[in-house]
């Protein structure tokens, strides 16, 4: 019995998700890395980081109240980063990407999203692929624009 033919679309689909997973997890890897081992190039100090998570602190207290000295002299950097009111939302790390936390941040986002990448690689295939089958293809890259869209934050399941 022969097996069948797995379409090239699906292939491609396949291949990306899997390879962006594995770069992904790395990056996810590495991230906490670089918060521990250079604490000064973080937005949080992750020791009073995981303590106050650990410690079952509400967001507001983990993000203002991480550590009794963290925030003094530095009111510019919760001013710039959250705004007067405290956490501003998850796409901090768009200005902090080479900081720790952002870096595992980033790598968290990479990874939630990679159906977008896939699905541009697999609307190329069907465009590619005979018989052209452009109903998938429109509905690719529709589905691939909402991804993007809530990665960045453009638009989001309701505040």
């Amino acid at each position: 019995m022969e097996k069948p033919k797995m379409p090239v679309a699906q292939l491609v689909y396949g291949e990306i998700v899997y390879w962006l997973v594995v770069v992904s997890a790395i990056i996810c890897m590495i991230g906490p890395l670089v918060a521990l081992f250079n604490i000064e190039n973080n937005l949080l100090n992750p020791h009073y980081l995981f303590s106050s998570i650990w410690a079952g602190k509400s967001a507001d207290q983990v993000w203002l109240l991480n550590g009794p000295d963290f925030f003094e002299g530095h009111f510019w950097l919760v001013n710039f980063f959250f705004g007067e009111g405290g956490f501003q939302g998850g796409h901090f790390w768009l200005r902090q990407f080479t900081f720790g936390d952002g870096l595992t941040q980033f790598g968290l986002v990479m990874g939630c999203a990679v159906a977008m990448p896939a699905l541009i690689g697999a609307a190329i295939a069907y465009l590619v692929e005979k018989p052209r089958q452009y109903l998938w293809v429109i509905l690719a890259l529709w589905v691939a624009t909402l991804v993007a869209f809530s990665a960045l934050g453009i638009v989001g399941a309701g505040h």
